[in-house]
């Protein structure tokens, strides 16, 4: 096994780096990618910057310069699921652009099957598994998670609910779900709340992504650590 993690941002992503044992940094397309060892598994970070583009390079970089048989993103969204609040962790079941036409992902080449990409059924399993195990104080809940490049305003709200059903909106979470899907890679996705995706949505991001993306990060180290206790077994 060796797992691609991908974070949008350093806030997101860097107190898990900082914990990477025999790291190596190589650089690729302008992107750091830190390979080394986490809990006896194989990992390689990489800080993917923020949008759909950036995380798709990420992922793919992942997939042919490191041969990752996993991938995970790791990070925050904003809800739009009225019953979550700041600090909530979403598991993505699927993902799906929400400013992209269903018909161009469907009907034009590749022919793409659906316009939702789905998790990898056993590491959501394991890893819903891990939050019950850690005794996670906030919410943790499994659903859908659309992606965009924009902050999401007041008056889009109502529209993507309304269409899509999801828990949350991000700016990354399809574009990794798609680069996976084409490539047969088993990927997941753990976002933690970090605002309510509304008019102040980018402020209340910039005062809340410190603590939130904690809250991404305590389930991955768990997922990798069970992964690593299996290995030693």
């Amino acid at each position: 096994m060796k797992i691609g993690i991908i974070g949008p941002t350093e806030t997101e992503i860097m107190p898990f780096i900082n914990k990477i044992e025999n790291k190596e940094i190589k650089r690729h397309a302008m992107i750091d990618f830190y390979s080394g060892d986490f809990e006896n598994i194989s990992v390689v970070a990489v800080i993917s910057g923020v949008c759909k583009v950036n995380a798709a390079i990420a992922a793919q970089l992942l997939i042919d310069k490191y041969d990752v048989t996993h991938v995970v993103l790791t990070g925050v969204a904003g809800a739009l699921d009225e019953s979550l609040e700041i600090g909530d962790v979403i598991i993505a079941k699927e993902v799906a652009h929400h400013d992209v036409q269903k018909e161009f992902l469907t009907d034009y080449y590749p022919h793409i099957e659906d316009v939702y990409f789905k998790t990898d059924g056993k590491m959501l399993q394991d890893i819903v598994t891990v939050s019950e195990s850690l005794g996670f104080s906030n919410k943790c809940c499994t659903g859908r998670i659309i992606s965009g490049e924009a902050f999401i305003k007041d008056n889009m709200r109502h529209r993507l609910i309304e269409f899509f059903e999801p828990l949350c909106v991000d700016m990354e979470s399809a574009a990794v779900g798609h680069v996976c899907y084409v490539n047969h890679i088993p990927f997941l996705i753990i976002r933690a709340i970090s605002d309510l995706a509304n008019e102040s949505s980018s402020e209340c991001f910039e005062a809340n992504v410190g603590t939130a993306s904690l809250h991404s990060l305590l389930l991955l180290e768990g997922l990798i650590k069970s992964y690593g206790t299996k290995e030693r077994v």
